[in-house]
């Protein structure tokens, strides 16, 4: 069981117990006012046949309309039926790079933790579309399939780090080919593949996998990380000291942005690119590149749903205060009185003997 609304969950809670105390308050100070505006005495004769436990039981049949009409709101379910989710929106796989490269501390704190922020900001302005991403260095491979669940999307981000992939090295072409299979058969809308990455690309063969995808109607757009002047990779040993990063001929490895080969990358597959920069980067991106775009419906698959059941503590607060109102204040009395005369035990007038 869950609610819907959190708040009006604390609210019932609060509220509840503040009518419960307050018509506890209002009781008293009733009976207080008329017992100091009429006296004990005669206050005693005029409540003659006003029954206490009824009046207490009004004011709980009261206070509980009040709380169940709060958890109406608060809007209670239980249950779960499976429904098929659609959406229009588009397909976007994200190529990210997790090259050892990505560890260059010339974005902050680096390349690669830029990127992954970049990735999660692309998950707010694109609510509507389904999500992939192909993880790539010297090799390629699917890290999440396309779909609606955001959640799912960000922890995929988030496991992403330099060992996930042994091969190492940046293949661009690679990723490109992950990225078109991981569309699929039942990707029928617009697509579009960003790349994040830092452009030092080891294989050829990128722009010609661009242009293909183009002509199969896939859009590319490309995010450069890093900067032209490039950082000296460092990386820590397992004692947390830094330790410089070296080729096989014990040189120090730099790594620049290579964006004449991103741009070109980008414009082979019919988008644009743009250096990473801020949050902003990725709006442009989606205002510029991703929107514009066609839109079509899409098929998510079997989501499973609550089934709210807010009718029932509506129907039993509606049930209360109806209950309320028909229950009186007063027991029922039989009323006796005198017809005229002293009866006595047989029921006959006594005779009045006039006095002499």
């Amino acid at each position: 069981m869950s609610f819907a609304s959190q708040t009006f969950l604390w609210l019932t809670l609060v509220l509840g117990l503040s009518t419960g105390v307050f018509l506890v308050w209002s009781w008293r100070r009733k009976q207080q006012a008329a017992a100091r505006f009429v006296g004990s005495r005669l206050y005693a004769q005029l409540t003659v046949g006003v029954s206490l436990r009824l009046q207490i039981l009004r004011r709980i049949l009261a206070g509980l309309a009040v709380v169940a009409v709060l958890l109406a709101l608060a809007r209670p379910r239980w249950g779960t039926v499976d429904e098929e989710t659609t959406a229009s929106g588009l397909d976007i796989v994200v190529a990210f790079d997790v090259s050892r490269s990505m560890l260059a501390l010339d974005s902050k704190p680096n390349r690669l933790e830029k990127a992954g922020r970049a990735a999660l900001d692309l998950v707010e302005s694109s609510r509507a579309d389904r999500l992939g991403l192909v993880a790539f260095a010297g090799d390629a491979f699917l890290q999440a399939p396309l779909t609606l669940d955001d959640e799912a999307f960000r922890q995929s981000v988030r496991l992403l780090d330099t060992d996930l992939i042994p091969v190492q090295g940046t293949g661009l072409a690679a990723a490109l080919r992950e990225a078109r299979a991981a569309f699929g058969k039942d990707s029928t809308g617009a697509k579009a593949v960003v790349v994040i990455t830092d452009g030092e690309d080891h294989e050829p063969g990128a722009i010609d996998v661009a242009r293909q995808m183009a002509q199969d109607g896939i859009r590319i757009f490309t995010l450069g990380v890093g900067t032209p002047e490039g950082a000296v990779l460092k990386t820590s040993d397992p004692y947390g000291n830094p330790v410089f990063i070296k080729d096989q001929q014990g040189n120090a490895v730099k790594s620049r942005l290579n964006e004449d080969l991103l741009r070109q990358v980008a414009d082979a597959g019919g988008g644009f690119y743009l250096p990473l920069q801020n949050r902003q980067t990725i709006q442009n991106l989606y205002e510029q590149g991703l929107g514009p775009l066609p839109r079509s419906l899409l098929k998510a698959g079997r989501a499973r749903q609550w089934i709210e059941r807010f009718q029932w503590p509506l129907g039993l607060g509606i049930l209360l205060l109806m209950t309320e109102i028909l229950v009186p204040e007063h027991r029922r009395t039989v009323a006796r009185t005198n017809g005229g005369g002293n009866l006595g035990r047989s029921g006959r007038t006594s005779p009045v003997t006039k006095p002499t």
